[in-house]
This record gives C-alpha cells, sequence and structure tokens, in this order.
C-alpha cells in the first residue's frame, strides 16, 4: 500500500481524528468526494478576501467592495461547473447571494481596519523521528503580528470550541516557525451568512505546552498510518450520508437508495 506524501496539514489531522477510514479513503485511495455547496462558498470567500489583502500589503488600501464581490462570484461559477458540488438546503443562486451579502459586510466594517502583513502565507516543518512535517498556510498575518483565520458559517460558533481548536494550534507553530516569534494574537474572523449578515471576531490563545501537544499528536497519528489499520468511527454526526461523501461506499447496507 503506497502512503501519501510526507507531510500533514490540519484538514488531515483532523479528518483522521473523525474518522482513519475516511483519512484512508481521500489520502490513501485517493478519492475526492463532491464538496458541499457551503463548502465552496468558503474556497470562494477566501479567495476574493486574499485577492483584496493581497494587493493591499504594498497598496495599503482595500480594493472597491465591488471588485471583491465580482471576484468572489465568478469564483465561484468556476468551482460550481468544474467540482460538481452537492447543494442541499439552498440553491447555487442563493448561496452566491449569502457570499456576496457577507463579504459586502465584510469590506464595510472589518477589512478598513487590517493592514496585512502575509496573505495565505506557507509553512512547511520538518521533524527529526517523524515520517511526516506539519504543512498548512496560514490565511491572514497582519502588520501588529495577529494571526487571523477565515471562517464562513451559517451560525455563530461556541467560544469554548474555538479555544479547543487545534487549527489555530497548528497556524502559531507555523507562525514561530516563519518569523522565529510568537505571534500577539490569535483569532477567527466569523463571517455569518445569515438574512442579516453578521462579522464576528473571536480571540483565542495557545501556550507553548498546546503546540508541544499538537507535536506529540502529529507524531502518533504519523505512526498509526504506518500501521495500514483505519477502522471506521460510525459514532456520532460526521458518520452520515449528509456529512461523508464516502458513506456509501463505507457503509452501503446503512445507505439509503
Amino acid at each position: 500500500m503506497e502512503l501519501p506524501k510526507k507531510h500533514l496539514s490540519h484538514s488531515q489531522i483532523n479528518m483522521f481524528i473523525r474518522c482513519p477510514k475516511q483519512y484512508y479513503y481521500r489520502y490513501i485511495e485517493e478519492l475526492v468526494s463532491p464538496p458541499s455547496g457551503m463548502l465552496i462558498l468558503g474556497k470562494s470567500g477566501h479567495e476574493a478576501i486574499g485577492y483584496n489583502y493581497g494587493q493591499k500589503i504594498e497598496s495599503h488600501k482595500d480594493l472597491k467592495t465591488s471588485e471583491v464581490v465580482d471576484y468572489f462570484a465568478e469564483d465561484f461559477d468556476s468551482r460550481v461547473e468544474n467540482e460538481e458540488p452537492v447543494f442541499t438546503d439552498k440553491t447555487p443562486g442563493q448561496l452566491k447571494d449569502s457570499g456576496v451579502s457577507v463579504l459586502k459586510e465584510y469590506q464595510k466594517t472589518k477589512s478598513k481596519l487590517i493592514q496585512p502583513k502575509a496573505v495565505e502565507q506557507e509553512f512547511n516543518i520538518e521533524f527529526e523521528n517523524v515520517d511526516y512535517g506539519l504543512k498548512g498556510f496560514i490565511d491572514l498575518v497582519t502588520n501588529d503580528e495577529k494571526v487571523i483565520d477565515h471562517k464562513f458559517s451559517k451560525r455563530t460558533p461556541n467560544q469554548a470550541a474555538l479555544d479547543e481548536s487545534l487549527q489555530l494550534t497548528a497556524y502559531r507553530a507555523g507562525y514561530e516557525w516563519l518569523f522565529e516569534s510568537e505571534p500577539k494574537e490569535l483569532g477567527f474572523d466569523y463571517l455569518i451568512t445569515k438574512k442579516k449578515p453578521e462579522i464576528r471576531y473571536f480571540e483565542t490563545f495557545r501556550t507553548k505546552e498546546d503546540v508541544d501537544e499538537y507535536m506529540e499528536l502529529l507524531g502518533q497519528i504519523s505512526e498509526l498510518i504506518k500501521t495500514g489499520i483505519f477502522y471506521k468511527n460510525t459514532q456520532g454526526w460526521q458518520c452520515s450520508e449528509k456529512f461523508c461523501g464516502y458513506f456509501s461506499k463505507c457503509r452501503p447496507h446503512k445507505t439509503i437508495f
């Protein structure tokens, strides 16, 4: 059995924790399941925000809101056509409209307050005695040394869940590797696609001990992958036709045709 490339990302680690069998289908067999409509919205939204901030590093000026939302709309349409996403509760047009609305609110209320230092900053950390490195992309690093991740969501998140999220633990590790210092602040900017869109910022923090625990986890997952044992985690919300694109392949006897 051929193993994947020698790095792990946060999304890979998160998937392995959620369900090793799902990880097997995605990264060992390299089967790509159709994305959800909301995932497409999030990807296109990230591209639009990055498009604005990428040029703002030098210009120190935001693009016109119309340019940002047009970029989003074009990227969204392209992904819908090429990636064949699955839409459930909203049509493609309705989702696109909600993305446009929340981006307009973001440009109006938040982007003007931020001067970016780096956008989609890649890091790739190698370790001794561990088969896999840690690879990732930090959404946004600001001039005042804040690390910010952007999330597009239908609802407001729970602060306690964000405080335990492994994503910003990985980003703190990546920031320290890139800049040889600790970030002054870690946070999530949530773009909430309600009828009246909201932009909510959630600050969180990670200690050196949190990073050490994360690196220990990476090493353990690396060893587990080498065993070739990828069990099914059938407990919880994630094991369903709605939330797992591999459900019908993994548990055909539970699939409703």
